[in-house]
């Protein structure tokens, strides 16, 4: 038996890393798939990863920072499978690393925009066909840094926080209607993201900081998010999940 044999899942930022590594777990254990993203290619290759396994997927371009185009992702997803049960909120960027005063308007907002706007409006998107569902459960990518500052990310730091807060929100507003939300807060991964925001240097030194001495694999935390959608976590909700290695133990 597989932990979500039957459910319908969308996954944002789906074309590579965490969201790719995410929904091909999903579609192994059983469920069915909407990947979106605004990297067509990514979703190709990413939608034929889960049919080679014999999955049930679609595709769906999507930019999350456009509520429109949230709407027809969730639309399309229930037109092709009858329905929604997951959403992993997934879509996101570093942006442009500058200090506060120098950060430009444009990256401020176009990270707003895509990493804490695009989670609300998948989210008010999702939410009328998870409860007509009967239940659903909805997973943010937050980060470390929605724990903690980090010199020339304001706009990601701000985001991340944020999501962390609409993730409690959310969790109080719709657990009467058996709808969980709940957040992650990866550590270091290494993904295609981190290896072009980041330095040689900065890679070494979040290594050297971790007590696990790596980064992780998008594996291991897709891994954590597929478990956290079934119901071997039905009673988790509200909350959000540090997999750092033990990056903010001390």
């Amino acid at each position: 038996m597989t932990l979500l044999n039957n459910k319908v899942v969308i996954v944002t930022g789906a074309s590579s890393g965490i969201g790719q590594a995410a929904a091909i777990t999903f579609s192994k254990e059983g469920a069915k798939v909407c990947l979106a993203d605004i990297n067509q290619q990514g979703l190709d290759s990413t939608a034929a990863l889960i049919k080679e396994l014999g999955g049930e997927v679609i595709s769906v371009l999507t930019n999350v920072a456009d509520p429109l185009a949230c709407q027809n992702m969730v639309d399309q997803t229930v037109a092709a499978f009858g329905g929604l049960h997951i959403i992993f909120n997934n879509a996101g960027i570093a942006g442009v690393d500058a200090a506060v005063g120098d950060q430009s308007i444009d990256n401020w907002q176009r990270v707003i925009d895509i990493n804490l706007n695009g989670v609300f409006y998948c989210t008010k998107s999702a939410l009328p066909q998870l409860a007509k569902a009967g239940g659903g459960v909805i997973i943010n990518t937050a980060s470390i840094y929605g724990l903690m500052g980090a010199r020339a990310l304001s706009p990601y730091v701000a985001a991340k926080h944020a999501i962390i807060g609409l993730t409690k929100t959310t969790a109080l507003e719709y657990a009467s209607q058996n709808i969980r939300c709940v957040a992650i807060c990866p550590g270091y991964v290494v993904t295609e993201m981190t290896e072009s925001a980041m330095s040689e240097d900065e890679k070494q030194q979040f290594s050297d900081l971790i007590p696990q001495g790596r980064g992780a694999t998008p594996q291991e935390i897709a891994n954590f998010v597929v478990w956290a959608a079934s119901d071997k976590a039905s009673y988790m909700n509200g909350s959000f999940h540090v997999l750092d290695g033990g990056l903010l133990s001390g």
